[in-house]
C-alpha cells in the first residue's frame, strides 16, 4: 500500500463524453457523502499501514466546499507525506493561491484539447482558457511539476498528439497521454471505437523525434515517462491496455460514500462508510487489509470485461 484516491464528491461542473454524458440525477446525497472529519480519519489510519500519499478526486474536487481546509487538515493532522489533487481546471483560477497556502504538493489538470471547439464537444461545458490560466497560476504558485491529462480519442483528438508533445519542448510540463478504458461510460460500444493504442503511438513518436526514456519523475504512479532530448517538459503514457502496470499498481481507491476499491478494473469493493463514520479504527484498518487481500493481480478488460460503475464515483 503506498498511494491512496479519496473521491471527496461525485458530482462535476463538466459532462465529459466519456464520463458524464448526459448528465447524472443520482448524485450521493451530502448525508452520505464522507465529512473532512472522516477523510481525515481513514488517511490517518491508512498512513499507518504505509499509505504515504494521497490523491484528492472527484467528480470534480472543487465543485466541494472548503476544499482547502482538507488539504491544510491532511497535511497537519496525518503522517501523509504528499497530497495532491486531480482537477478538471474549471475552477482552479479562483482556489490555486487557498491550495498552495494549504500544502497542496502536487496537481494534476485534465485538459483533453488544446482548442476550445474540441474542449467545448468533450465537455460539454465549460472553456479551456479558464482551465489555462489556473494552469499558469498554479505554475506561479509553484505547484512544480504540474502535470495535464490527456484521454486520447481516435477521430476527436488524437491528431493533437504531437502538439502535445510539442507544448513540452516549450515548457517545463508533464503532458501525460491516456488510453480510453471500459469504465462506465468508457465501455460503451460507441465510445470504445475511440481506443487508440498509445504503445504504438510511442513508438512512432521515439522514431519521429528521438523520444528518451526517464525514471524518477515525482509522483509518476502508473505513467511510463520520456522526453524529446534538450526539452524542459516530459510526456507520460497511461497504457492499462496496450501495456498494462498491475505487477506494479499499490493503489486503493475511496469513494465519497466510504468504499474501499483495490482495483479500478472490478466492481469489488470493501464497504467502509459506517466504520469510519463511528470511529472505528480498527474496523477501518482491517478493511484495508481486507481490500489489499482482494487486490488482483492483472486485469481482463482485453478480455472484453468492463468495469460497470460510473467512472465520477471512483475518481479515475
Amino acid at each position: 500500500m503506498k498511494s491512496l484516491r479519496v473521491s471527496v464528491t461525485d458530482r462535476c461542473n463538466l459532462r465529459c463524453i466519456y464520463c458524464l454524458p448526459h448528465g447524472s440525477g443520482d448524485f450521493t446525497r451530502a448525508s452520505e457523502t464522507l465529512s473532512f472529519d472522516d477523510i481525515v480519519r481513514v488517511v490517518r489510519v491508512a498512513c499507518r499501514l504505509g499509505i504515504d500519499n494521497v490523491r484528492l478526486t472527484g467528480g470534480e474536487p472543487l465543485v466541494r466546499r472548503g476544499i482547502p481546509e482538507l488539504v491544510a487538515r491532511l497535511k497537519r493532522e496525518t503522517a501523509v507525506r504528499e497530497v495532491a489533487m486531480t482537477t478538471n481546471g474549471v475552477l482552479l483560477e479562483r482556489h490555486v493561491h487557498a491550495l498552495a497556502d494549504a500544502g497542496l504538493d502536487r496537481l494534476t489538470v485534465s485538459v483533453d484539447s488544446l482548442h476550445a471547439d474540441r474542449f467545448r464537444a468533450i465537455t460539454c461545458l465549460g472553456s479551456v482558457d479558464d482551465v489555462w490560466r489556473g494552469v499558469h497560476l498554479a505554475a506561479e504558485a509553484g505547484l512544480r511539476p504540474l502535470k495535464i491529462n490527456v484521454l486520447v480519442l481516435r477521430g476527436i483528438n488524437d491528431d493533437e498528439v504531437d502538439a502535445w508533445l510539442e507544448l513540452t519542448r516549450q515548457h517545463d510540463l508533464v503532458v501525460r497521454l491516456l488510453e480510453l478504458m471500459p469504465v462506465g461510460e468508457g465501455a460503451s460500444t460507441e465510445l470504445a471505437q475511440r481506443y487508440v493504442d498509445l504503445t504504438q503511438v510511442r513508438h512512432r513518436l521515439t522514431r519521429e523525434y528521438g523520444l528518451v526514456p526517464l525514471d524518477g519523475v515525482p509522483g509518476n504512479g502508473p505513467a511510463r515517462y520520456w522526453r524529446v532530448p534538450g526539452a524542459p517538459g516530459v510526456v507520460g503514457f497511461i497504457t492499462p491496455m496496450s501495456d498494462g502496470y498491475c505487477d506494479t499498481c499499490s493503489r486503493f481507491r475511496l469513494t465519497a460514500t466510504g468504499d474501499l476499491r483495490p482495483c479500478l478494473a472490478f466492481d469489488t469493493s470493501v464497504p467502509l462508510g459506517d466504520r469510519i463514520r463511528a470511529g472505528d479504527e480498527a474496523g477501518i484498518e482491517a478493511g484495508f487489509l481486507r481490500a489489499a487481500a482482494l487486490k488482483p493481480r492483472g486485469h481482463a478488460w482485453r478480455d472484453g470485461e468492463v468495469t460497470q460503475i460510473r467512472m465520477s464515483r471512483i475518481g479515475g
